[in-house]
């Protein structure tokens, strides 16, 4: 990978839950009331990856693990963050964007 293509590399996903609770995917349904998608379960995981992620749709939207777009001043984020760190998982996440 040259260097500009490092600096040009997405934030890792750390499956914050972030996105889901700012927009439902066209998979997705809103929960207006939860102001979340209906889906994001309890430890912010898709309840649909495993029936969307081989659609040819899904291949931008939603973005599973394509990295992260909102990392500035996210506090869901750094929490998550801060979590794997303490866990020693890092290395977890920053694979599963390189994909």
């Amino acid at each position: 990978m040259s260097t500009h293509e490092e600096e040009l590399k997405p934030s890792p996903c750390v499956q914050c839950g972030y996105c889901c609770s700012k927009c439902a995917c066209q998979f997705g349904v809103w929960d207006h009331e939860a102001r979340r998608c209906e889906f994001l379960t309890e430890d912010k995981k898709c309840a649909l990856y495993h029936k969307i992620k081989d659609w040819p749709e899904a291949q931008m939207s939603p973005a599973f693990g394509a990295g992260c777009s909102s990392s500035l001043f996210n506090e869901v984020r750094m929490q998550k963050v801060a979590q794997i760190q303490r866990e020693n998982k890092w290395e977890e996440y920053e694979l599963q964007t390189a994909r």
